[in-house]
């Protein structure tokens, strides 16, 4: 809440004892008290103050509220468009990217964490239902909704194989689902608390983070072959690991509990080094030398460049992930 709105749900607690003075000036008036222009100014400045100060209130309770319904976790960009999952209002919103102009929102179900585009489908996970739901764009209807594993937490997708890949963290496992015919076609186990997955860029690895929530033991990121849905390994990060970005030669895994960046080495399967910058990072990614990263607790974007936080830029509290277009 704004320090505007603070100070006026400060200024509205004493709503009681203004409503007391009046209906006493009220009733002096009544009375013809000896004092009749002193309570009838009383009267109409309490009115007025009363008034203004709850139509005041009510504008900032409604944009407050506003506020924590936008709240979304941009994923996918396409065309000349932008897809949001709204986690606060159980729907996915369509954006034009040029002009970032909402043209379109769509109810899914409850507590959306993730989506992903294929083709001319919206495959959309919610945790609250324990659901995939698939939308067409073209027929603008939801095709099926499918029971996927108890509360899932993000997707992604394999287009050689059409497969979609569904972690869900309160079943510690990785449910694989064949497009062809919407049959979970292997069940990943992947302990504990698996908060996200990702297919490798050469197509050849399934990436997971097991976050171990809750526990101060370390996490891991769990790599299986997308060939045999074997494990090849298992690599220990820091705590928490929440999310993850892939360039050339290394994953940069952020540790959520522990304010640190694993970074691994992607050809030895080994983390080489960790940068602490703080705070709760959570969605990351990179573009040329610059690692980019969301800072959930204090509400930042972490600015890190030849392992040095080289800038920190205040943004909205809470920033879920983010998107590079």
């Amino acid at each position: 809440m704004t320090k505007c709105g603070s100070s006026l749900l400060f200024f509205t607690s004493f709503f009681p004892l203004w409503i007391s003075i009046l209906f006493i000036d009220i009733k002096s008036c009544i009375e013809n008290s000896d004092y009749l222009l002193t309570e009838k100014i009383s009267i109409v400045i309490l009115s007025l103050g009363i008034l203004v100060s709850s139509i005041s209130l009510g504008l900032v309770l409604y944009n407050n509220s506003k506020e924590a319904n936008d709240k979304v976790i941009l994923k996918e960009v396409y065309e000349d468009k932008i897809i949001s999952a709204n986690n606060y209002n159980d729907s996915i919103s369509i954006f034009l990217k040029s002009s970032m102009q909402e043209i379109k929102n769509i109810s899914v179900g409850p507590k959306p964490n993730d989506l992903v585009k294929v083709g001319n489908k919206i495959y959309t996970i919610c945790g609250e239902a324990n659901s995939i739901v698939a939308y067409d764009l073209d027929q603008n209807r939801v095709l099926w909704e499918l029971n996927i594993g108890n509360w899932p937490h993000s997707i992604d997708y394999y287009y050689e194989k059409e497969l979609l890949f569904v972690s869900n963290l309160e079943e510690n496992c990785t449910k694989i689902i064949n497009l062809e015919d919407y049959q979970i076609v292997k069940t990943l186990l992947t302990p504990e608390y698996p908060t996200k997955v990702k297919i490798s860029n050469d197509k050849k690895y399934i990436y997971i983070c097991e976050s171990y929530l809750g526990s101060d033991d370390n996490g891991y990121l769990d790599v299986f072959s997308i060939e045999t849905f074997n494990r090849v390994t298992r690599i220990e990060v820091g705590t928490s690991p929440i999310d993850m970005y892939e360039d050339n030669k290394y994953i940069y895994v952020s540790n959520f509990t522990e304010g640190s960046i694993s970074v691994i080495d992607k050809n030895l399967f080994k983390s080489v080094k960790t940068l602490y910058i703080g705070g709760m990072p959570k969605g990351i990614l990179k573009k040329d030398n610059k690692i980019y990263i969301g800072d959930y607790l204090k509400g930042r974007l972490i600015v890190v460049e030849e392992e040095k936080i080289k800038k920190i830029i205040a943004i909205e509290s809470e920033p879920n992930a983010m998107i590079l277009f």
